[in-house]
């Protein structure tokens, strides 16, 4: 993604692209740019912040990122220097991205800067998010060459991403649970649905989700649906272990490990 330089100082005075964790601000928001498809804002579980999504791509890529245990930070729409960027479009003979009407250069950003701690020690990788259909474009190949070699310069590690490297179902497994972590439910009462749901997912294993769900929520006298939440949490936090490469259908049956050892229900 690219902003106009003319909107370089707002944004400083903002404090945009500064930070770590909850206190990031990205460099670009929903609303400042046309989105490609469907804009985003989720609440990250890592970051504890409203982060801003401008594709469903992206929103795809986020959830992958969600739930990857050793991704412990995701800083999005992160700006690159104006100054470094034009040199290196320079250096290798690119066009730099500017307005066509004004001739003004834009400020170049990156996706997705992301912190993932490997063998306890803390990696920063920088990611490009691009419709495989537009990577016969030069124009957009001769553009992520200037952001490779951006990260290149800095021994980062960069990759491109396209919806053909996402595992979908992974994505949409996490995106069905993601605001399911933390239900509004007291810890007796949570405890109470988690046995229950377990001994008929054990009783009944052909039994699809949705109606099996259905038959605790009356069983215990709830109102309908909140079985089904309460699933959602437990898959969120890990509780119950289920195969997240497979997509999840509340009209299939669904296959539980349960994973209590060292966390607790509430």
């Amino acid at each position: 993604m690219a902003r106009k330089k003319s909107s370089t100082n707002t944004k400083i005075k903002e404090g945009r692209g500064l930070g770590h964790g909850k206190g990031y601000k990205p460099f670009l928001r929903v609303g400042d740019v046309p989105s490609l498809g469907k804009s985003s804002r989720p609440k990250g579980w890592k970051t504890e912040r409203t982060h801003q999504l401008l594709s469903s791509l992206e929103l795809n890529y986020f959830y992958v990122l969600e739930w990857a245990p050793g991704v412990v930070d995701v800083r999005e729409q992160f700006p690159l220097p104006l100054e470094e960027t034009l040199e290196i479009a320079k250096r290798l003979g690119i066009k730099h991205s500017a307005d066509n009407a004004t001739g003004e250069s834009f400020i170049m950003t990156t996706d997705f800067l992301v912190d993932e701690v490997i063998d306890g020690k803390t990696i920063l990788k920088a990611r490009s998010i691009k419709p495989a259909s537009e990577l016969g474009s030069k124009r957009v190949l001769e553009k992520l060459e200037i952001e490779r070699t951006y990260w290149a310069d800095r021994g980062v590690d960069w990759g491109l991403v396209t919806d053909q490297d996402i595992p979908m179902a992974l994505s949409k497994n996490v995106e069905w649970v993601h605001d399911s972590l933390l239900p509004e439910v007291p810890e007796d009462l949570l405890c109470q649905i988690e046995t229950a749901l377990f001994a008929e997912l054990e009783e009944r294993a052909d039994m699809p989700l949705s109606k099996l769900a259905l038959k605790v929520d009356r069983d215990l006298g709830m109102k309908p649906g909140l079985a089904l939440s309460v699933v959602r949490h437990l898959i969120a936090s890990r509780q119950w272990l289920v195969d997240m490469n497979q997509l999840i259908l509340t009209d299939k049956p669904l296959s539980v490990t349960r994973n209590f050892s060292d966390i607790a229900l509430a």
